[in-house]
């Protein structure tokens, strides 16, 4: 980056971006899969849970979804969490085994 153009058209960008994380009715077609990274749910496989997300949608060919490791959402007790945005769907305890079907649920 060189210019001042330049980094504003950097910050329009992820302006757009973290709106769908916190607008549900966000004008977009992307969507995200937020990934807790937090102690909590990384002790709880959530890692694991972010690279097999990854693998699904690669697998389906869904391109238009962003898995996305975020900091705690302070639940810890019921980690590891997910939530798919924009629709704002809140998912608890969640484990590797659980991906596939959310994805089914959410994109399919």
């Amino acid at each position: 980056m060189k210019t001042i153009t330049q980094l504003h058209k950097i910050r329009e960008e992820k302006r757009k971006e973290l709106d769908l994380r916190v607008n549900t009715k966000a004008d977009t077609r992307e969507k995200h899969i937020l990934v807790c990274q937090g102690t909590g749910c990384t002790s709880s496989k959530s890692p694991e849970i972010l690279e097999t997300f990854k693998k699904i949608l690669k697998e389906k060919g869904i391109n238009n979804v962003r898995v996305i490791k975020t900091g705690c959402f302070g639940l810890c007790a019921k980690g590891p969490i997910v939530i798919i945005r924009p629709e704002d769907t809140f998912y608890a305890s969640v484990t590797p085994e659980d991906c596939e079907e959310i994805i089914r649920n959410t994109y399919c």
